[in-house]
């Protein structure tokens, strides 16, 4: 019997604001970058004076779980958006909202990006550019910037909605859906049924050449093609969210078991760490990392779901910014690092003003030249006014 879809007009208030948690994280991850020792200056360039070992730990742990809780809500969402729009309608919603904001925010943030860095490394010596100019130009090459989860969801509203049609095709009867279907009440419902999603995402990782537990899932931003591993792997979690908005009902289970998937992730990633110096033993290193990945995931999910399903002005205000304030941070946070990489502050004091200074700096900017222009139609798919609430 064919399933009915979800109901189009009923909101998940619990996953806006798991959404925009992950994009909002992204800022504070990235704010921490020029603090951390031994970072390559062609994956950051901006190098702090103050090393913190610390927020090394913060970034790790952050960089686990964040883009695969984004993927995964992102293939909620589309396959929602899909059976609301239909295919044609699908594409035309994608194309302005994720296309163009990629295309123009990639030429505003990397002119921008460009000067800044030219800034810094003159800061770096004595207000001269040196000649040659470092590795952070020397070895650079155009790239997409923080935007690639843009580029990288371009790929897997293609794989997804093309594997759909062939799938339909095939798959007459919805036999293999009906499958498909009960695996996924399985895996989310049983204690250890996450731990066979995780080992997918254990194979990549182990597949991966030179892969570093400290690297995490590496990031598909610096080519036209994405690497396969990457983009395997949030193809993964994105048809996981795709098969989960199927059923909906399954959202009420990670709700309850958030903290179980929290504790049991967290034992993962501690396996992970205490062994990342072993490349020895890679397949334990994948398969300890994929759990924290996978049930993490699901934790940061369910515990959205549980304290943030109620409508609220404020979560909705911010998830409408998150994404204005994700696709034009990094210039922001690159100027003010670059500010501060010389001052002999504390680095908590410097990394706290740079994450307080940017969210105001963002926040402004949404409220007063965004929300109520063309650009937040744009980005949130609705004209406000100025005086309109949150």
């Amino acid at each position: 019997m064919t399933r009915p879809e979800p109901a189009a007009s009923q909101r998940l208030h619990g996953l806006d604001a798991v959404r925009a948690a992950a994009l909002l994280l992204g800022i504070c991850l990235h704010a921490a970058l020029s603090f951390l020792p031994g970072v390559d200056p062609l994956v950051w360039p901006i190098t702090d004076t103050q090393k913190s070992v610390p927020l090394g730990l913060l970034s790790f742990l952050i960089h686990v779980f964040r883009m695969s809780v984004f993927f995964m809500v992102a293939g909620l969402f589309a396959h929602m958006l899909y059976h609301r729009l239909g295919w044609r309608g699908f594409w035309r919603n994608r194309l302005m909202r994720i296309a163009l904001p990629l295309a123009g925010g990639w030429v505003i943030c990397y002119t921008l990006v460009i000067g800044i860095v030219l800034w810094a490394v003159a800061r770096a010596h004595q207000g001269h550019l040196p000649d040659p100019l470092p590795p952070q130009f020397a070895g650079a090459s155009p790239n997409f910037l923080h935007l690639w989860f843009l580029y990288v969801l371009l790929w897997l509203y293609a794989i997804v909605t093309g594997l759909r049609r062939l799938w339909c095709a095939i798959d007459v009867q919805r036999r293999f859906a009906a499958l498909a279907d009960r695996l996924l009440r399985w895996a989310l419902s049983s204690p250890a049924g996450p731990l066979c999603l995780a080992l997918p995402v254990a194979t990549a990782l182990f597949l991966e050449p030179d892969w570093l537990v400290l690297h995490g899932v590496p990031t598909p931003g610096y080519t036209l093609l994405p690497p396969l591993v990457p983009l395997f792997i949030y193809a993964w979690v994105f048809g996981l969210g795709w098969l989960l908005d199927r059923q909906r009902h399954l959202l009420d289970g990670l709700a309850a078991r958030w903290p179980r998937h929290l504790v049991i992730g967290l034992v993962g990633v501690g396996v992970a760490l205490y062994l990342y110096n072993r490349p020895d033993i890679k397949p334990v290193l994948a398969l300890a990392y994929a759990t924290g990945l996978t049930y993490w995931t699901l934790a940061f999910i369910g515990a959205g779901l549980r304290f943030f399903s109620r409508a609220s002005a404020t979560v909705r205000y911010l998830s409408d910014a998150s994404y204005w304030m994700y696709l034009m941070h990094l210039p922001v946070i690159f100027a003010l690092q670059t500010a501060l990489m010389l001052a002999d502050w504390h680095w908590a004091i410097k990394y706290l003003l740079i994450n307080v200074a940017s969210f105001a700096i963002l926040l402004l900017s949404y409220r007063h030249a965004v929300r109520p222009t063309w650009v937040g139609l744009l980005l949130n798919g609705r004209r406000r006014s100025r005086g309109a609430e949150a």
